[in-house]
């Protein structure tokens, strides 16, 4: 029981000492920074895609920044009785605001738009010669929120990790900052 008592001061200590140093080296929060990530989305069908996320450039609110990103699958064709064809696509949309912490880290949140597609042709082939089928699109727009946290390396790495409630899956991000 002493050991684990121990241990958590220590790490209460630990974790008040680095918080004394980030308010000492304040010049963190005066550099604007942008941030381009590559994002995958392990939805139904895995969705690959990118996030822009800029750090606000006035110094009054130098803690707060905003997102937007954007992920799409690959077409993902299946059988339909001949003639037909059909294929799915899934897209989401993510936007939102976010907060430093500390130097190194920031915690995001924000909406999302996910988009599931169904393309097909209604198996009716016109009588001509460069008559092409006629497509048909259905689409299921379901919206979400999502948050997240993202840990910022001295050298400008990025790595970030978050939950989507429109996708109902993890959001895995990598990317660097300028």
């Amino acid at each position: 029981m002493s050991k684990r008592l121990l241990a958590c001061a220590m790490l209460l200590m630990s974790t008040n000492l680095h918080a004394a140093n980030e308010a000492q080296d304040d010049t963190f929060k005066l550099a604007p920074t942008m941030t381009i990530s590559v994002d995958y989305v392990p939805a139904s069908n895995d969705m690959y895609g990118i996030t822009l996320a800029p750090y606000h450039y006035d110094r009054d609110y130098s803690d707060w920044g905003y997102y937007i990103g954007y992920a799409r699958s690959k077409d993902e064709t299946f059988e339909v009785e001949e003639p037909g064809e059909a294929f799915t696509r899934e897209t989401l949309w993510r936007f939102g605001l976010s907060y430093s912490l500390t130097r190194h880290f920031s915690v995001y949140g924000g909406a999302s738009v996910y988009i599931a597609e169904l393309h097909s042709t209604t198996n009716i082939m016109p009588l001509c010669t460069d008559c092409k089928p006629v497509w048909e699109k259905d689409d299921d727009k379901n919206w979400g929120g999502e948050v997240g946290l993202r840990y910022m390396t001295d050298m400008g790495l990025m790595i970030g990790a978050g939950y989507n409630t429109a996708t109902e899956s993890a959001v895995i991000s990598i990317g660097f900052a300028m």
